[in-house]
């Protein structure tokens, strides 16, 4: 009786709610957008080069989104704009990235991930979203938006080698240099060892590093708004 009165046991709704978040509908978007920027490297090769799968990933991940937050025919839109994409490129170009990535087709990428964010967005806005999903998928939605400015930088760079300097010498920026500039300019740290040179490369840098203020900006107003726990169970007991 000692022991039960000097440690009393913990309720199990109380011991859930740090396990809350494995519950939560946009968990596995976020998870898997934090893999496949940590584990990138994975897909470049030791002389730069890189293996289509990794942007194919990329184009796969919202799908995983929509499919756990939007409805059914948001999924199915969604599956086959992705699908047109990845035969219409195959078709067109076989395996040559290179033409893929200069090619028109890049904006139909770019338009996929804006259509995917835009749903996102819309379904976590909703007043039957949970507080978590709102969250958890804000911050998927900043992921996603860091891999479309990516997929406009790596379009840029392909067309032309001299709107970027990497130590000051025009390159070609390969998906894993186009995604590494998109992070630190959406972050606004901007190291300065990839510099747009061009008048479209700094436009589109310029647009990345404003939208990545006021996404953070919007993403702490809603964190403000969220109800405390402490007023909740007071309220609750009032």
């Amino acid at each position: 009786m000692g022991d039960r009165t000097m440690y009393p046991r913990m309720p199990m709704r109380l011991s859930l709610v740090s396990l809350r978040w494995l519950r939560n509908r946009t968990t596995p978007l976020l998870v898997t957008l934090i893999a496949l920027f940590a584990v990138h490297p994975v897909f470049v090769s030791k002389d730069g080069g890189e293996t289509p799968m990794f942007p194919l990933l990329l184009d796969l991940t919202p799908l995983l989104g929509i499919l756990c937050v939007g409805s059914r025919r948001q999924g199915l839109v969604l599956v086959a704009w992705a699908a047109g994409l990845l035969v219409g490129a195959v078709g067109l170009y076989s395996t040559d990235e290179v033409r893929i990535v200069q090619s028109p087709l890049m904006f139909g990428f770019m338009g996929y991930y804006a259509t995917a964010i835009g749903m996102l967005a819309f379904q976590l806005s909703r007043g039957k979203a949970l507080l978590d999903d709102r969250v958890i998928g804000g911050l998927a939605i900043y992921l996603l938006t860091i891999v479309l400015f990516a997929t406009a930088h790596h379009h840029l760079a392909a067309v032309d080698p001299s709107n970027y300097l990497v130590h000051g010498v025009p390159t070609r920026l390969r998906w894993n240099d186009s995604l590494y500039f998109s992070t630190v300019t959406m972050t606004t740290i901007g190291f300065g060892d990839i510099v747009p040179s061009g008048k479209w490369a700094r436009a589109v840098t310029m647009v990345e590093a404003i939208t990545g203020v006021v996404l953070l900006v919007l993403f702490i107003g809603r964190l403000a708004l969220l109800p405390r726990s402490g007023s909740t169970h007071a309220s609750g007991h009032a």
